[in-house]
């Protein structure tokens, strides 16, 4: 046996010690974590099953601790609220309005586009902040009205009813919190720029508080519309259509207008 090859085992020998040595001092480190994560879960208090105190095995529950209060909000509620969608006298209710709305279907709302008498109560009136001398403000919104089914609803669920008169026409004479039939046609924006995405009242017309029909700006173009056909008709040399007066049943034949044919018995 040479020195070299003596001196080559001695380097491996070190060499594998030193390797088992790192092992070792690893192996160490990892048992002594382990050790102490164990020795930690035995001194908590409460736990005095170790690992198994961290696990919920009685069936009760997370408790809560003395001194701390959970301040919730109250539950929705699911329950369908105690208005009817129609009304006896063949008015409806905000609430059956938008029912009509199919959320995940294609089925068209049956009341948008149609118009239809909405009985509710009035919530509040939009009155246009006075804008002080000399200062530039803000223009003043369209007018407009909240009505709620109930008496004490928040204008935030109301329905919004748009345009019910022009920036210069006759203010209705109304009082807040009274129930009022509004007429107009249920849509989910408006001419001047309104959007509901529940839908809003386009107004046409009502009866204030003086039991006097006040008409707003749609049903005075629609009447207007109807008088100027009727005149083009009439110029043409045709019998023009008899309008029916106001407040008259849809559908039931005006005064002077030429009535259907009798059909003959048996058919």
């Amino acid at each position: 046996m040479n020195l070299a090859s003596v001196s080559g085992r001695v380097r491996l020998g070190r060499l594998s010690a030193g390797h088992g040595m790192v092992r070792l001092a690893r192996l160490s480190r990892r048992v002594g974590w382990l050790s102490a994560v164990f020795l930690l879960l035995a001194l908590v208090p409460g736990c005095d099953k170790g690992l198994a105190g961290f696990l919920d095995t009685t069936g009760v529950g997370a408790t809560l601790l003395p001194g701390v209060k959970l301040n919730l909000p109250p539950p929705p509620s699911f329950a369908e609220p105690n208005i009817p969608r129609e009304y006896p006298d063949g008015t409806v209710s905000i609430y059956g309005m938008r029912k009509e709305f199919k959320r995940y279907s294609d089925t068209k709302n049956k009341y948008i586009g149609q118009k239809v008498k909405v009985k509710a109560y009035l919530l509040e009136v939009y009155k246009c902040p006075v804008c002080p001398k000399g200062q530039q403000c803000k223009q003043c919104e369209e007018p407009h009205m909240y009505a709620s089914d109930e008496l004490n609803g928040s204008k935030e669920k109301g329905l919004l009813i748009a345009e019910y008169r022009g920036f210069r026409g006759r203010e209705p004479k109304l009082t807040i919190g009274k129930q009022y039939v509004f007429e107009g046609v249920f849509n989910q924006s408006s001419p001047k720029g309104f959007t509901s995405s529940d839908g809003l009242l386009v107004y046409h017309k009502m009866l204030d508080d003086t039991n006097k029909e006040h008409i707003g700006p749609a049903e005075e173009n629609e009447r207007q519309a109807a008088l100027a056909e009727a005149a083009a008709l009439k110029a043409m040399g045709q019998r023009p259509p008899v309008l029916a007066p106001p407040g008259a049943t849809p559908g039931a034949t005006p005064p002077g207008a030429a009535k259907p044919p009798t059909p003959p018995p048996g058919k």
